[in-house]
């Protein structure tokens, strides 16, 4: 609970200062650098903020950014405040001086609401100190928006000291740093009326696509469906960058605006293409062929046709009053989002050379595109990238060696995680310059540093160009994902710039303002080598094209041969579609892909044998490698080196997916007699906005421990661990050993029929089984045929005595089984259990089945079991757990079946009860025999106190 001060005497006195002197502030006179200074900066600081950085933090780690305005034309393009906690944005603050009404003034609230809804920032504030006002700013601004359209809070001066409790808890620095702020702006997340940024900018360039795609398509027929794809997004490209330049002020504001007077507007656009390369030396802009430039110029665009009528509707609304965006406060990572989904979907031409944006076979198979959340990336980077900036071997990293580093995302995708690892590196740069004689370093004819106005230190462009073409790598099958990861990246070198400052890097060091990133960003597959064409000769043009094999050894040659990347880290691809001939080249190639064949297995080993000595190696991937027997080659090929960490995520990491995930991060470095991974599992249904665990939210898992277990498997809970190392010394057989279990079949509701019609034919089971619960319904019959898609050969699994045990694990997390005796069929989600051995009674299994220890295990042990669209229990994962040689004792194997067979008939009896007396009698004597069973497993199992009190606490 945060505990909610009353009013500060320092805003007490603000209040009565300006009702003092109210007159004077309201008059004209009265300015807004004045009224930031006396009113806003002390309000604020009331609040909790550091606002002038009088903790001296570095400039990435300011509480608070006071923008430097950048007057374009009349337009001011940066909000006044912007308040940050550990670099990331929370809120900005606007404010206008006294004389302007607040209330009802369109322009001010519009200003605001841009600023913040193209920063994706849920609240922002407006103020004259006067007036107070709070917006909702996931609502997409309109310019006829009234004042109060969006606005969640208005407050005047007078209002402060009684609305303390309304201000405090949602805007100090102690609310934000606990969550209030958040959890204030969730609960009007997904009212009517909001639009992210994201969202709406991203429908915004698919139309785009589709009106240049059609026109581009009718105009242009000799192009090819890979041509048309290249020409419709390398426009787009072209198009964004220039306008968000315009935002920044490095181009002219408007520029893009001028070809809307005039005919021949694609021709026109083209020469500011062909400027823009002059003044950038941009890959995006590559016309021509140019010494020590590998990559080939586009000889495409240049001649195409395009009708003016569709440039001019794409033109315009980019700009005021058609366009909400304020492209200057545009993040970076939602840039990236946006494209992540944008490249989801394909042009394909029609017979007729029409074209048709559709989604991409393996994005339609996934169900969507999802962009790993900024937070994932965060962490992933500061934990590679981070972690090596801090080496304890180096314990004073200077730029020197940080040059060194190379850093590889072999999936980049749209760029999220290069951008963050290239963000990382700047920051580094900056502040260690800052801390060096930084007067020295910004003189001399290659200055790394110069200083704005308010004092504050920024790299130089030409030493952002150095860090990016030195440090930052990447890989993707996709050209045009290629080619986005280098628009983010080429934006990121121009954060902070403006004309001016390009045109000196031009006068002075005769350089364009842009690094060309042909040599650094490649397209090509990250897994196929060029030896795959020795065991495929007959593949045509489009194929090998789709294909698109990479060799490592000659892309980065020089990285290769001094030993590969320091960092690879990134979000590999999940469940990708895959040819036979891939399949096998997999299968050959990689000793993890065997009976998992899913490639980011494949992308984990290809990572590994990229990495450099004491390299740092970092995925998020789907959690069924921790576990899964068939994962047991991948963990046997990571075990060898120091897992440094592994976080088992929330449910809802991916918007609208539900694949469970984990984060890991790997040191290339042998592993040390003792030591221990730190590990931690999230509530399934927290609530992430970031991963910033202290060391004691960590637990420690020795990994000698996983190495000496059988299975290999990776038990993140150390209490867990200890406890199977405790079992496996006791009890030496699994269930392999002592049951057979056979799924249900599978087959078409055609089948079913309402009466016999055979000596085949047996009634379907329809019910429900619970713990010791069988609820029959078996009112229709099915054939027990070859007709069916799936059913085991013999019928021994669906007569007589046998255990039925459910697919689904219930919410309480525990196993369901029962009994059955009655002759009946069932489907793929129940499990018929039988005893190999004749001396083991079925009672027995499902006495040990149904305890709370092997719930506990199972849990435990096994990611699918905590799913959150369908946690399940697998055959291959029941027949690993651990099970006693009951049959060899018969007292407790006798003792075993006499309760179970207890627990089905008072659950029997339960059933049939009629009064509440009656019920509660029966519950009481189900739960205490219950516990009899649990308490006999656990001496079956030889766990002492302590021990069970883990099992029970859990």
């Amino acid at each position: 609970m945060i505990e909610h001060r009353k009013t500060p005497d320092e805003v007490l006195k603000l209040i009565e200062r300006f009702a003092r002197n109210r007159e004077a502030y309201i008059s004209g006179q009265y300015n807004e650098t004045q009224l930031r200074r006396e009113f806003i900066d002390p309000f604020f600081e009331a609040l909790g903020w550091d606002v002038n950085n009088r903790q001296g933090y570095a400039e990435a780690y300011k509480d608070v950014i006071h923008e430097d305005s950048i007057k374009i034309g009349s337009a001011t393009k940066a909000p006044d405040y912007c308040f940050r906690i550990g670099g990331t944005r929370k809120f900005f603050v606007e404010t206008k001086k006294p004389s302007v009404n607040i209330k009802d003034d369109l322009n001010p609230a519009f200003q605001l609401r841009r600023y913040a809804w193209s920063a994706k920032l849920p609240l922002s504030i407006l103020t004259d100190f006067e007036e107070f006002a709070v917006y909702d700013c996931r609502i997409a601004p309109a310019k006829t928006d009234k004042a109060s359209t969006a606005r969640i809070m208005y407050l005047r001066y007078e209002d402060f000291s009684e609305k303390w409790t309304e201000i405090e808890p949602i805007f100090s620095r102690e609310a934000i740093l606990r969550g209030s702020f958040d959890k204030y702006a969730e609960k009007g997340k997904h009212k009517r009326g909001t639009a992210e940024v994201d969202d709406a900018f991203l429908k915004e360039i698919e139309s785009w696509r589709d009106i240049l795609a059609k026109n581009i398509a009718i105009r242009n027929p000799e192009l090819s469906q890979r041509e048309l794809n290249f020409a419709v997004q390398r426009t787009i490209d072209r198009i964004i960058f220039l306008r968000i330049c315009e935002d920044r002020g490095i181009e002219q504001y408007g520029r893009l605006l001028t070809l809307m007077n005039g005919t021949n507007i694609y021709r026109r656009l083209l020469e500011f293409f062909r400027t823009a390369d002059e003044k950038y030396n941009s890959g995006l802009f590559h016309f021509n062929k140019e010494k020590d430039r590998h990559e080939t110029p586009d000889e495409l665009t240049p001649n195409l046709s395009l009708d003016d009528k569709n440039l001019k509707d794409i033109i315009k609304r980019l700009y005021y009053p058609e366009s909400p965006y304020e492209f200057s406060v545009l993040p970076a990572d939602i840039l990236g989002q946006v494209y992540e989904q944008f490249l989801g979907k394909v042009i394909r031409l029609t017979s007729g050379h029409r074209a048709i944006v559709e989604e991409k076979p393996e994005v339609r198979k996934a169900g969507g595109v999802y962009y790993t959340p900024t937070y994932i990336v965060d962490y992933i980077v500061k934990n590679t990238v981070g972690k090596l900036l801090s080496n304890p071997e180096s314990p004073n990293p200077n730029p020197k060696y940080v040059s060194k580093l190379r850093i590889l995302d072999p999936a980049c995708g749209s760029g999220s995680f290069l951008l963050e690892a290239y963000q990382y590196l700047l920051d580094w740069h900056r502040d260690w310059y800052a801390n060096n004689d930084p007067q020295k370093l910004a003189t001399g004819k290659k200055p790394v540093l110069y200083q704005t106005q308010g004092g504050a230190w920024h790299l130089t462009t030409a030493e952002k160009k150095r860090i990016l073409l030195n440090n930052i790598y990447g890989v993707d099958i996709d050209s045009q994902a290629v080619e986005v990861t280098k628009l983010s990246l080429l934006l990121k070198v121009l954060e902070g710039e403006n004309n001016q400052t390009i045109e000196k890097q031009l006068k002075f060091y005769h350089e364009r303002a842009l690094p060309d990133l042909g040599d650094n960003v490649k397209c090509g597959n990250s897994l196929i080598g060029p030896d795959f064409y020795q065991q495929q000769t007959m593949l045509d043009d489009e194929e090998r094209y789709r294909i698109n094999v990479f060799d490592w050894e000659k892309e980065f040659s020089a990285i290769m041969k001094s030993g590969g990347f320091d960092v690879v880290i990134g979000n590999p691809p999940y469940g990708a579609t895959f040819g036979k001939q891939e399949a096998e080249y997999f299968a050959d190639k990689y000793q993890v892909f065997g009976g998992v064949k899913d490639v980011y297995t494949c992308f984990i080993e290809k990572s590994i044998s990229l990495l450099e000595k004491d390299g740092r190696h970092s995925f998020i991937v789907p959690s069924a490698w921790l576990g899964g027997p068939e994962y047991k080659k991948l963990r046997e090929l990571i075990l060898p080196h120091t897992i440094e960490s592994i976080i088992l995520l929330p449910f809802d990491v991916f918007k609208d997916a539900y694949i469970d995930t984990t984060v890991f991060v790997i040191a290339n470095q042998a592993v040390g007699a003792n030591h221990k991974v730190q590990t931690h599992i999230y509530p399934k249904r927290e609530k992430l906005i970031a991963i910033d665990l202290t060391r004691d939210q960590y637990k420690a898992v020795h990994q000698s421990e996983w190495m000496s277990s059988n299975d290999k498997k990776f038990v993140l809970d150390p209490s867990t661990v200890h406890l199977l190392e405790k079992i496996r010394k006791h009890v030496s057989g699994t269930f392999d050993d002592a049951v057979q279990i056979k799924r249900g079949v599978l087959f078409d509701k055609e089948l079913l029929t309402k009466k016999k019609l055979s000596s085949n034919s047996y009634r379907y089971f329809e019910g429900d089984v619970y713990r010791y619960q069988l609820n029959l319904v078996a009112e229709q019959w099915v054939e027990f045929s070859d007709k069916m898609k799936e059913r085991p050969k013999e019928f021994i699994w669906f007569e007589g005595p046998r255990v039925l045990l459910r697919r689904l694990v219930n919410r309480r997390q525990r196993m369901m089984a029962t009994l059955a005796t009655d002759t009946f069929i069932t489907n793929k989600n129940l499990y018929s259990v039988l005893a190999k051995d004749k001396a083991l009674s079925i009672a027995a299994i499902l006495g040990v089945l149904n305890s709370r220890l092997i719930s506990y295990l199972y849990i435990n042990q096994v990611t699918q079991a905590t799913k959150d669209d369908f946690p399940q229990v697998t055959i291959k994962d029941v027949i690993a757990l651990p099970f006693p040689l009951v049959s060899k004792d018969k007292n407790n194997h006798d003792k075993m079946v006499s309760l179970v067979e207890q627990m089905l008939s008072l659950n029997k009896q339960l059933s049939s009860a009629k009064t509440d007396h009656e019920k509660n009698s029966l519950q009481r004597q189900i739960d205490a025999t219950d516990k009899q069973i649990d308490k006999l497993v656990y001496e079956l199992y030889g766990l002492a106190e302590e021990e069970i009190r883990i099992v029970e606490g859990n």
